[in-house]
């Protein structure tokens, strides 16, 4: 009984695990030739217009950043604007926020939103699976 309950869990874990890639569980060095920095707010909290938002670029090429922090760090209720410059054609999804956007090539596409849940977010790059920076909502 207690191996066909943890079979389970195992399961569960799993399934819950979502879009993870092998580029979830890499170092934090990002990869070569980015800003591997974190990107944190100094914006007002409680704020909802866009002047306001804490917003960060991003360049892919191929898949993989090419530019932009491994990290940003926001607290709860701040905006945040994340834009995204691709080579190619993609989908920019938002772990925990559930949020997308589809990149076109060659043109910046922009997602905006207001960071409500604290918690770490991944941040990637749906059709390619690949890990584009981390959110971090702090309280």
């Amino acid at each position: 009984m207690l191996k066909h309950t943890l079979a389970i869990v195992a399961a569960l874990t799993l399934a819950l695990a979502g879009c993870g890639t092998d580029a979830d569980t890499a170092g934090t060095n990002g990869p070569a030739g980015t800003d591997s920095g974190t990107t944190t707010s100094s914006a007002p909290t409680g704020t909802t217009d866009s002047a306001s938002a804490v917003a960060v670029s991003f360049t892919v090429e191929g898949g993989e950043r090419v530019s932009g922090p491994e990290q940003l760090e926001v607290a709860v209720g701040e905006r945040v604007a994340i834009e995204v410059t691709s080579d190619t054609a993609d989908e920019l999804h938002v772990h925990g926020y559930n949020k997308t956007v589809a990149l076109t090539p060659g043109e910046p596409a922009t997602l905006e939103f207001e960071a409500t849940i604290a918690g770490v977010w991944e941040i990637e790059l749906h059709d390619s699976g690949n890990l584009l920076t981390e959110l971090r909502v702090t309280p």
